[in-house]
């Protein structure tokens, strides 16, 4: 009885053994081969043997590491590292052989279970890979630069008549290590095997001025031209280099603005020539001469905007762009021009220069009443006669010659007012300033060489009767120089 039960469990076995390996094509003298439904991250590997299925794997594991990882920003910048620089690589080489011996290695018992896991549906595997850490630190400090930025506030800016503004942006400085903690827990968490895109982690830091802020500059709060026709071509260039570097300056509530910071230094590799300008009372040719009328367009501009003059100065000679008092000069580095916008909102500068005039134009906030209007006038409350001539004696030229080199001044106190009225009905006269232009003599060189003298010479009679004698060239006097007007 023992022996038939042991044969029947014998036989049962057998047929258990062939139900189950009968279909698998596992003969003596062919090799093992893996079972229908068995794949590895998506890679079918049913029937193919060991060599097959392990080249199938290596193949797969290294398209893997061909790929690249994505570091991106919410503004839409990306960083891409290939896997390659980071070391990205199968955590356990010795799985590849592991997986291509799926169903064919092992005890019978191994076996049976990894046939069942087929059979149920659940012969699906995964691979676990693994990066080098420091690596990918590594690299990002070294592309830090292409992440890391200042904040930048909003821009605006008058195109085309209208005043467009880019929106702001705020700074960025990437955390190294949380972002490569980042990146680890992305390829431990469904990553689907192909490139990685992964969010950076970044420090942010607010701009201190926004579309918002801008968005209220809408009118037009004072504007002023004046003429530069007859100046020479560097006077000309040096006002449209001043009124260019002026162009598009935003002034946020408080901010000061200096004049000769924003133009200087005076020099030709700031785009200056040579012109003229005011110098101890003369008219001497200077690195940027003529940069004052920009200042006095600028400064006339101010007025009208209401905006603070701190600090102003009047030419030592009158000049002939703008009324007396409406001037403003300076010189680097001991007189600025120097104004504050004390409104609650931001100003913008526009200065540019057409055909034969610089014109500077403030936008901002209209809140000053309708009604209401401005006007400055200029009253000359003393005139000052120049001096005597100053002579210089040049014993080269003859007597009667004279060259002026510098025009006489004539002085001048003026006052400039500043009249408000309402409904058309004057309100207030209020000084603004009150100037002293010096009075200058004429400077003159005057010849003091005298004339030649000869002893008659004797000669034969002619045939008339007559004696000739040798003329004196008449005396002659060289004309005026008058320099190009200055400042």
């Amino acid at each position: 009885m023992k022996k038939t039960l042991g044969t029947l469990f014998g036989a049962l076995c057998l047929m258990l053994f062939l139900c189950i390996f009968g279909g698998t094509g596992i003969y003596a003298g062919e090799p093992a081969r893996i079972p229908d439904g068995v794949e590895v991250e998506g890679l079918d590997l049913s029937n193919m043997d060991s060599d097959e299925a392990k080249a199938a794997l290596t193949e797969y594991v290294e398209s893997v590491k061909a790929k690249t990882l994505h570091l991106t920003a919410d503004d839409d910048t990306v960083i891409d590292i290939p896997f390659s620089q980071f070391g990205v690589d199968i955590a356990d080489p010795s799985v590849i052989d592991a997986l291509s011996r799926i169903g064919s290695g092992g005890n019978v018992l191994k076996r049976y279970k990894e046939l069942t896991d087929v059979q149920n549906g659940n012969a699906s595997y995964k691979i676990t890979f693994k990066m080098d850490a420091e690596a990918l630190k590594a690299v990002l400090n070294e592309r830090i630069g292409e992440i890391n930025r200042d904040p930048q506030d909003a821009i605006l800016v008058r195109h085309g008549g209208q005043l467009l503004i880019t929106e702001e942006k705020n700074g960025r400085t990437l955390k190294v290590d949380e972002t490569v903690q980042n990146v680890e827990a992305a390829m431990n968490n469904d990553w689907n095997r192909d490139d990685l895109t992964v969010a950076m982690a970044v420090d942010e830091t607010a701009p201190a001025h926004t579309a918002q802020e801008l968005s209220v500059v809408q009118d037009v709060l004072g504007t002023y031209s004046t003429s530069f026709a007859g100046s020479s071509y560097n006077r000309i260039e040096n006002i449209k280099n001043g009124a260019a570097k002026i162009d598009e300056t935003v002034l946020y509530p408080g901010d000061v603005f200096s004049f000769t910071e924003a133009v200087a230094p005076f020099t030709a590799e700031n785009g200056y020539y040579l012109a003229g300008a005011y110098s101890a009372g003369k008219n001497v040719d200077s690195m940027g001469g003529g940069i004052c009328q920009v200042s006095s367009t600028l400064y006339n501009t101010v007025l009208r905007s209401e905006l603070t003059v701190v600090e102003r100065t009047n030419h030592m000679m009158t000049v002939g762009y703008v009324p007396l008092g409406a001037d403003a000069t300076i010189a680097e580095p001991t007189i600025d021009f120097k104004f504050r916008n004390d409104y609650d909102y931001p100003v913008y500068i526009e200065a540019y220069t057409y055909g034969s005039s610089v014109t500077v134009t403030f936008y901002g906030k209209e809140t000053r009443p309708a009604n209401r209007t401005i006007e400055f006038e200029s009253v000359t409350e003393q005139t000052i006669s120049p001096g005597a001539d100053v002579v210089t004696e040049d014993p080269t030229q003859p007597e009667g010659y004279e060259q002026v080199t510098q025009s006489a001044h004539t002085g001048y106190v003026a006052a400039f007012y500043k009249l408000v009225y309402v409904d058309g009905a004057l309100e207030s006269r209020e000084l603004v300033n009150r100037s002293t232009y010096n009075a200058y003599p004429r400077y003159v060189i005057k010849g003091t060489k005298p004339p030649e003298t000869q002893a008659p010479e004797t000669q034969a009679p002619d045939q008339t009767g007559t004696t000739a004698t040798t003329d004196v060239p008449p005396q002659t006097t060289a004309p005026a120089v008058t320099p190009d007007p200055a400042a």
